[in-house]
């Protein structure tokens, strides 16, 4: 009986972020970009992050996200909701909506376990900080890991309120997921309909597949697959942008959309130019400087980097020539997290001459040889399956004759540009940080405009229509598999806590304080990870200054 109570308690959670997120994207749509559309459920709920993001940034430069302020912000911005009239809208379609998502994340989210390293290392151990106080100023020099955090751990410490307790820090990654899945779904659905975007829905359809084939594992999220979602919707509303209509508004979503990749990880700024292309390019008579959008943007760009600028005397970190050596709590090893995370990207630890440091083996690609032994054997293994389905749509389409002869002209000029920008962008993924996880999106977006080359184009889309059945047959199978294996994970894990872990098994409260020379205080667990416990904790054991000037922590080495 206590369980099934606890089911039903924890899908209530996730039922009430689910609807909070939506209600907050639409207030973001409205406030900020000026779009009314109340009944796009999960474009809202996309959205929705992007606002709880901007909002618990900037509330932390002065505040500690705790229960109190935590609770105080969710009642505001539910008000406002109701304010402007959110809720006035079908109630049945509503509630099958928020069951809809609800329940993916929920069938995701039961008995999974957190405990990757990366959870339990800094992004737990950053959240509980982001929870207990407002911005630390010098705190990667407890933890460089904390120089490097997501967005996301701030958008997670919202949810750590009287509502949700500590399991609303678990759940909105679990949310997104679902979102962007019903998302693309009824973009995919809608725009079959139509011969003119017939073909992007058929992409709407591929990028779906990947994702599904993707995205099945709560506890492989980490902050990597929160950024390649938010880049594959970036590269859809390319397709509404430039297939279908050169609006203003779709050019807003997608800037702000590839902003927030950037404030999700460091890497994805170079993603950044492809909306400053179109803009000085493509649309110079967009009116966008003075508006609401270029503000906002604008203003949550320039937060990021001030909060870099404080937890790191880096603007962006770790890229050396952007730090200010001056201040006191600059990072001395900058230039070593940098050299370091690079040459472990590029399989360091495989590396067999002996005679290399790191900063010589990340040069001359001295590093592809012991790369080759590992991380190209984990790429290889990810991507046949799914070269392997691009080949069986192409028999599929051959003996359905569904191709012509002749290519389809669909605006070639946007498919070779996309084309050459995702190679550009998978080059640079290549000679910096080759490791499967980081260059997903960015290799999978290459694969579908090489697909358009291939065989897409010369996809007859008249004749594509008679196939709409069959496409929702392929997607309800691979949603049925995923569900069946997080079935069979959950009936393996049936005795374990039903909702994630927050600290390693390992630890069981023991971390502790210790003191620097001047008598102040870190916590340091030796025996693992910190994950969600007193803060600020470190599994590398600090020996740091400690100042405190009006009321802000400044960590500095000595």
């Amino acid at each position: 009986m206590t369980t099934i109570i606890e089911h039903f308690f924890i899908f209530s959670q996730i039922s009430t972020i689910c609807l909070f997120l939506s209600l907050s994207g639409f207030l973001l749509k409205k406030l900020v970009l000026l779009d009314d559309d109340i009944k796009n459920f999960e474009e809202n709920g996309i959205f929705g992050f992007i606002f709880i993001g901007f909002i618990s940034l900037t509330v932390n430069f002065f505040y500690p996200l705790n229960f109190l302020i935590n609770n105080l912000l969710f009642l505001v911005i539910t008000t406002a909701a109701f304010k402007l009239n959110f809720f006035n809208q079908n109630k049945i379609k509503l509630i099958k909506k928020i069951f809809y998502v609800s329940f993916f994340c929920y069938i995701l989210f039961i008995y999974s376990n957190v405990n990757t390293p990366d959870a339990l290392l800094y992004h737990l151990p950053y959240s509980k900080i982001i929870n207990d106080h407002k911005i630390v100023i010098g705190l990667s020099n407890i933890h460089f890991r904390f120089g490097h955090t997501s967005i996301f751990q701030y958008i997670s410490s919202f949810f750590n309120n009287s509502l949700f307790n500590e399991n609303g820090i678990l759940i909105p990654i679990g949310l997104l997921t679902s979102f962007f899945f019903f998302y693309s779904f009824r973009l995919f659905r809608n725009e079959f309909k139509i011969d003119i975007t017939r073909l992007k829905s058929y992409f709407t359809f591929l990028i779906l597949i990947f994702s599904l084939y993707s995205f099945n594992r709560y506890s492989g999220y980490g902050n990597d697959a929160q950024v390649h979602i938010y880049y594959f919707l970036a590269v859809l509303y390319l397709f509404n942008f430039f297939i279908i209509k050169k609006s203003l508004l779709t050019f807003k979503k997608l800037s702000l959309i590839f902003l927030f990749t950037f404030l999700i990880k460091p890497f994805y700024l170079i993603s950044i130019i492809i909306p400053c292309i179109i803009f000085v390019l493509i649309r110079k008579d967009f009116i966008i400087i003075r508006s609401r959008f270029f503000i906002f943007s604008s203003f949550l760009f320039l937060l990021w980097i001030i909060k870099n600028l404080l937890i790191t005397g880096c603007l962006i970190y770790p890229v050396h020539n952007t730090c200010v050596k001056s201040l006191i709590w600059y990072d001395k090893n900058t230039k070593i997290v940098s050299t370091s995370g690079e040459a472990w990207s590029k399989a360091w630890p495989q590396n067999l001459n002996k005679n290399l440091n790191q900063d010589e083996f990340n040069k001359n690609f001295n590093w592809v040889s012991a790369w080759a032994k590992t991380h190209l054997n984990v790429i290889i293994e990810k991507l046949l399956p799914v070269i392997f389905f691009i080949i069986i749509n192409i028999l599929f389409f051959y003996f359905t004759r569904c191709l012509k002869k002749n290519y389809q002209n669909h605006k070639n000029n946007f498919y070779l540009l996309n084309l050459l920008m995702s190679l550009f962008f998978v080059i640079l993924w290549f000679l910096k940080f080759p490791i499967y996880r980081y260059g997903l999106s960015f290799i999978y977006t290459l694969i579908l405009f090489m697909s358009y080359f291939i065989f897409i184009q010369y996809i007859d889309v008249i004749k594509l229509k008679r196939y709409y059945n069959f496409f929702v047959f392929i997607i309800i199978l691979c949603t049925s598999l995923i569900f069946v294996k997080n079935i069979n994970r959950i009936s393996n894990n049936f005795t374990q806590s039903i909702s994630p872990s927050m600290n390693d098994p390992l630890d069981n409260g023991k971390s502790v304080k210790i003191f620097n020379r001047d008598k102040k205080f870190t916590y340091y667990n030796k025996d693992s990870a910190c994950g969600y416990s007193a803060s600020p904790c470190s599994h590398i054991k600090p020996d740091l200054g400690k100042l405190i000037f009006l009321g802000y922590s400044i960590y500095y080495n000595y």
